[in-house]
């Protein structure tokens, strides 16, 4: 039996993402949605004996086609055939909340059930919400539950069995307009009455997203009804406009809010607020002088709990793969074959996988810090310094998702408001350090500077640095306007680490996946190119030759041609600039490979090597995601711009610290 479909729909930091982890554990899986690279997760649960497919659909504050996220979640609404719809309520902003609510309710759906959630944070603000009441004016089943505490999960997985098996009668409320605005509502739903979009959409609905001038509407209506057909409507649009001497959009969403507004008083009343916690700490956090301190102090502590906890697993991980290196040699007769798998496969990939619990650990930190509210709150401190360099206030979302990985951080720019905010943006993200030069920094550092955490956030501040100075320049060459900024500052809440690990493993796993794909075969191919026709030492295997061809060009960061080879097996995954250097020195990992390369280099060549590793020509993932957001010329412009950036910040890195003799 297939299973039933649950659409999981709200506004952004409303707690839906924990709802969807308590209904689906661990049975989740994250994609993305067909032509597009929109996030899409799907998870799995029973109940009663029928399992459910939960779709969590992209976080809007509306359902009209402006965004990608937005017309990914009305296309599933309308055209997925969801069983049940869940619309995730925040007890806290409730009219801004409806306003979704209410245009789900306009596209004709009647399988929906609200969850209200954060009920007890609007009860310390002094709103008092009647769940009972508020279904009887809504037309269809409230469950109040606290999406943090998991209570009301329970009730909400009985409400889906029983709406899915048709046991709940609903009778959604429609919002009602002035009498001119329902007039232009019946004319256009008349003209499109007697064609085929009237089977399959309802009228009413078409006949609002006409008058909000929809582009995926008007498309629609353009393909069945024709272009006269469409002017003819449009004309009658712009005369009812004039009249009213304002946009249609505005005026419906206006009245929209004021039936919203005049339901609520059916079933919420205001009493005294408290203060709450999140009131007295956006006293500090988002101050012009006290918000930049606590920013520094947070991020401070975000990379040493990284390296307090990852460093010594990453030395236990690299000392399981040497020893399981050096028990497996002598089962192996073939010498060819046994390069191979020691120093190919365990040296170079076991090497890269080592550094898996640094990566966990700065995707568990930045997943805690976005559950909790803080990210927000970083937006809001950075809007001023980032609109000085070209940037939103918003961009700094995508900025921060680049600590994780750049391919998903690309991919979020397109969550800024106009064309320009998203080029430059996308243009300057890959010189934030990724979780993959994590690894690279974090070897370096503990190499040449004994892990000191001070040295790792310079490097950091510098990429940052220049990721800013670049939005400045590169804005002055894209035309477009400047967009408003908008956000919403969420109250602070603890989040479930059922949820944090859940997320943070979603996240981190893809960096094993590429550890047995790419770098697999990143690695056998070094150490092929490193052993033939003749073996790394002698001057004549392909890799020496490779690394000689650049060794001139690198002399001037003070860079021998290991760091050539490393640098242009790097392109293929960040993580191929150790696993290479570990190839070179004939399959060293752990302890052996830092000794090796503190003896042949200096720590003023250890630190050039990991900001130019920074900096330097992004991944082939991240070029390829650009190219995909964007167009060839775009992602070209990116690659030769980074790859002079980095070039001459190594060379004068180079030479200032060898003038101060460092």
């Amino acid at each position: 039996m297939a299973m039933k479909v649950v659409a999981l729909a709200g506004n952004p930091n409303v707690g839906k993402t924990t709802i969807f982890n308590a209904l689906t554990g661990m049975r989740q899986h994250v994609g993305n949605w067909p032509g597009v690279t929109v996030e899409k997760k799907e998870g799995v649960f029973e109940h009663k004996g029928e399992r459910f497919l939960v779709v969590d659909l992209p976080g809007t504050y509306s359902l009209t086609a402006h965004s990608v996220d937005e017309l990914v979640a009305r296309n599933f609404l309308l055209n997925g055939n969801p069983d049940v719809v869940v619309n995730v309520v925040d007890a806290t902003s409730l009219l801004r909340n409806l306003y979704l609510t209410m245009e789900i309710f306009e596209m004709g759906l009647k399988n929906v059930i609200i969850a209200l959630n954060k009920l007890d944070l609007a009860e310390k603000k002094g709103i008092r919400i009647d769940p009972v009441k508020m279904s009887k004016a809504l037309g269809v089943p409230v469950v109040p539950l606290s999406a943090k505490e998991g209570t009301g999960i329970e009730e909400l997985k009985d409400k889906i069995w029983e709406m899915a098996r048709g046991k709940i009668k609903t009778n959604p409320v429609l919002p009602r307009y002035d009498p001119e605005v329902e007039r232009e509502i019946e004319h256009i739903s008349k003209c499109l009455s007697n064609t085929k979009l009237a089977s399959r959409y309802p009228l009413r609905w078409l006949a609002i997203k006409l008058l909000q001038r929809d582009d995926d509407v008007m498309k629609l209506v353009l393909r069945h009804l024709g272009e006269d057909k469409l002017k003819e409507i449009m004309t009658h649009i712009s005369e009812a406009e004039e009249r009213y001497g304002r946009a249609m959009d505005l005026i419906i969403a206006g009245q929209k809010y004021e039936f919203i507004d005049g339901l609520t008083h059916e079933f919420m009343s205001y009493g005294k607020p408290q203060e709450t916690l999140t009131d007295q700490l956006d006293r500090i956090l988002v101050h012009p002088v006290y918000g930049f301190i606590a920013m520094a102090f947070v991020f401070y502590l975000v990379f040493k709990f990284v390296f307090a906890f990852g460093m010594p697993l990453q030395g236990i991980l690299n000392e399981a793969f040497t020893k399981f290196g050096e028990w497996i040699t002598p089962h192996i007769a073939n010498k060819a074959l046994r390069g191979l798998i020691v120093d190919g496969v365990i040296g170079g990939v076991g090497s890269v996988l080592s550094f898996f619990p640094l990566v966990f650990f700065l995707f568990l930190a930045l997943s805690f810090l976005e559950d909790l509210g803080y990210m927000a709150r970083v937006a809001v401190l950075m809007e001023g310094i980032l609109r000085k360099f070209g940037l939103p206030g918003k961009a700094i979302i995508p900025l921060i998702l680049g600590l994780g990985c750049n391919v998903p951080a690309v991919m979020a720019s397109r969550t800024l408001d106009n064309e320009k905010d998203r080029l430059v943006a996308m243009f300057v993200n890959p010189f934030i350090p990724c979780s993959a030069r994590l690894s690279v920094i974090s070897f370096l550092v503990g190499t040449f500077f004994g892990g000191n955490a001070l040295v790792a956030v310079a490097i950091y501040v510098l990429a940052f640095a220049v990721a800013l100075l670049s939005a400045k320049l590169v804005s002055r060459f894209v035309s477009g306007e400047e967009s408003p900024f908008v956000i919403e500052l969420p109250e602070f809440l603890l989040p479930s680490w059922k949820s944090l690990l859940l997320h943070s493993w979603e996240r981190s796993k893809e960096f094993v996946q590429k550890a047995g794909t790419i770098i697999l075969a990143g690695s056998i191919a070094i150490w092929y190119l490193s052993n033939y026709p003749f073996s790394i030492g002698t001057g004549k295997s392909y890799a020496e030759r490779l690394g000689h061809l650049v060794a001139p060009y690198l002399h001037l960061m003070g860079l021998d041609w290991k760091a050539g080879v490393s640098l242009i097996f790097g392109i293929i995954a960040k993580e191929n600039v150790i696993s290479t250097y570990s190839i070179l020195y004939g399959g060293l990992s752990g302890e052996a490979l830092r000794k090796a390369m503190m003896n042949s280099m200096s720590p003023l060549q250890g630190f050039v090597l990991a900001v130019v590793t920074t900096l330097y020509i992004p991944c082939i993932s991240t070029i390829a995601t650009i190219r995909a957001e964007s167009n060839w010329k775009w992602a070209l412009a990116v690659t030769i711009y980074m790859i002079a950036v980095a070039s001459l910040i190594g060379i004068l890195l180079w030479h200032l610290g060898s003038a101060l003799r460092l």
